[in-house]
């Protein structure tokens, strides 16, 4: 009589999780692609399927990020709002020691894209970083009707970005969607009129005057881990697009000074303001500004820096399609004076100045004159 009572105590034990939540018996199953990863800029989001878990005999407390089991932070939050019901976990993107949660980073080297805008690079890098959610190993006993479950996740980003169509004014912030895991929306890019870079650049209705110089900052915010490298930056006439021709590389011009390149979260460069000749007949010339640069750790940054003449080859022709790791940002434009002198005006001038002058001198001379005969001296003028 006894046996009968204990068979539906024992299936209640050994399922815990049909008493919990209102699942559906199609998610009475072994876990197997019930994971969801969203990489964002800052944070990576996981979502396992509650239900599937739970039917495998687990709770929320026994799934923890990266074997921290005994850390609340890398515990996941319950979701009951969708449905299924989820377990969602949430892992800082950053490696520092700070992080409690802390996952595998790797930097690799990658061939680029042969019709996008780094097709002149010979390689470009991207960081993958890899981790997992698991339960506590079963090590109790001499038999176990649970599975061990163990679900991977990676994320990739590229550390090679374009900013193009930077027309000159003031801070400006880049702003994009996340696709498959970017870090190019912690990126801004600041025009100023001061090297401290404390004031903003405010072009005037008229136009800067040509050879006042300008200073570019370009920085990642909320960003640990990697400094700003700046391969290439360069200004076109008009917005930048595959057919591209003519492009100034301000790393080639003499008139450009780089301050800071490699060394933090800050690279800055300098340049004095120069005008399109094909705005020859325009009363301003406008220029937009572009920079290809790369996330690196600092001591990558300085490897590539040390290696720059050998670690690359550069291309006359104009840069591909934009990709997927480009972003486009616009501001208002930079527009510099044209200071064409007027040829016939100046001829005519000077002609008219001249005459005038050799008027002044007669006048002057034939006045003497007549002043000394009045006075009795004429032999002064023979």
């Amino acid at each position: 009589m006894t046996l009968p009572l204990c068979l539906p105590l024992l299936v209640v034990l050994l399922q815990p999780a049909l008493c919990l939540y209102n699942c559906s018996s199609v998610y009475e199953r072994t876990p197997n692609s019930d994971l969801t990863v969203d990489c964002g800029t800052n944070v990576i989001t996981l979502e396992i399927n509650l239900c599937t878990a739970q039917w495998a005999g687990f709770n929320t407390t026994d799934l923890a990020l990266n074997g921290n089991h005994n850390t609340s932070d890398c515990l996941g939050s319950v979701d009951t709002s969708v449905y299924p019901p989820i377990i969602r976990y949430q892992l800082p993107v950053n490696h520092s020691q700070d992080n409690p949660c802390r996952q595998s980073l790797q930097i690799v080297d990658e061939a680029p894209d042969p019709t996008g805008p780094f097709s002149s690079f010979l390689s470009i890098q991207s960081v993958i970083i890899t981790g997992y959610i698991d339960t506590p190993k079963s090590d109790q006993g001499l038999i176990s009707y649970l599975t061990d479950l163990y679900y991977h996740f990676s994320c990739r980003y590229p550390l090679e970005y374009l900013i193009n169509n930077t027309q000159i004014v003031s801070s400006v912030s880049v702003a994009t969607s996340d696709n498959n895991g970017t870090f190019i929306d912690t990126l801004m890019m600041g025009v100023y009129n001061d090297s401290d870079y404390m004031y903003p650049l405010v072009v005037p209705s008229s136009g800067l005057e040509l050879r006042s110089r300008i200073y570019v900052e370009v920085k990642a915010v909320n960003l640990t881990g990697f400094h700003v490298l700046l391969d290439h930056c360069f200004g076109t006439p008009k917005a930048y697009n595959m057919s591209q021709t003519e492009q100034h590389n301000f790393f080639t011009d003499q008139r450009t000074f780089v301050t800071s390149n490699g060394l933090s979260k800050e690279a800055r460069f300098n340049f004095e303001a120069f005008r399109f000749v094909q705005h020859r007949d325009k009363a301003k010339s406008s220029i937009y500004l572009h920079c290809i640069l790369r996330l690196c750790e600092p001591s990558k940054c300085q490897e590539l820096l040390s290696g720059c003449n050998s670690r690359r080859r550069r291309s006359l022709t104009p840069f591909g399609e934009e990709t997927s790791d480009s972003a486009t940002v616009s501001v208002g434009p930079l527009y510099t004076a044209n200071e064409d002198v007027n040829v016939t005006g100046l001829v005519v001038g000077v002609v008219f100045g001249s005459a005038a002058a050799a008027l002044l001198v007669l006048g002057g001379w034939f006045a003497l004159k007549k002043f000394y005969w009045v006075g009795g001296l004429p032999h002064a003028f023979d």
